[in-house]
């Protein structure tokens, strides 16, 4: 019994402030990440540094007011599925790509879309299909819309937030209609696929 008290305490330490294993609920980071596959995320280095253009991140989403609290058993079994890597009753995080962060000037528009940042064209190898001809645009008339302040050439990031965006971007619910997110909703970075052992593989 010792040992597996012990063994739970350090499973909740590595939990909380070193790494931990999410699951790809969806398809909207195709192709980087598969629906089904899981990642780890480690969570130690944006306590030094602050999240950077590119990084995979996962944040965590808003509980909706009024939900019920879960009776303890099903909270302590959400925890040993969020061990594992599995989905939980409650799925509260999401996983996206950074495009910009705060004080960035960012615009998505053209076809093909092209990201730009501070006006400077950005190389995006990761989306889906290679290029993107159709999905929501990033132009001056949407900063209101997203959250974001109009600037020249561009919807600006507030401090302390990111803008995130899907690599299937026809097919991602990101900050193109959610705004932008406060840093201190990221988790993590993703830095690996640890299963299925075929899709393994940094990020």
């Amino acid at each position: 019994p010792i040992l597996i008290l012990l063994a739970f305490i350090i499973a909740v330490i590595i939990k909380t402030f070193l790494v931990q294993a999410f699951y790809i609920p969806s398809e909207s980071m195709l192709p980087t990440l598969h629906k089904g596959d899981r990642v780890l995320v480690e969570k130690v280095g944006y306590l030094v540094d602050s999240p950077s253009r590119k990084d995979v991140v996962v944040f965590a989403r808003s509980v909706l007011p009024g939900q019920p609290d879960l009776p303890w058993h099903e909270d302590a079994r959400n925890f040993v599925r969020e061990l594992l890597g599995l989905p939980t009753a409650l799925q509260e995080d999401y996983i996206k790509r950074i495009a910009a962060v705060g004080g960035d000037v960012i615009s998505y528009s053209d076809t093909p879309r092209v990201l730009k940042i501070n006006g400077e064209p950005v190389d995006e190898p990761y989306i889906k299909g290679g290029e993107d001809s159709s999905s929501t645009t990033i132009l001056n008339r949407d900063c209101k819309r997203m959250q974001l302040e109009t600037a020249p050439g561009g919807c600006r990031v507030p401090e302390g937030k990111i803008f995130v965006m899907g690599d299937n971007r026809s097919n991602s619910q990101d900050s193109r209609f959610i705004g932008p997110i406060d840093e201190d909703d990221v988790v993590g970075r993703a830095f690996v696929i640890l299963w299925p052992p075929a899709d393994f593989a940094g990020l």
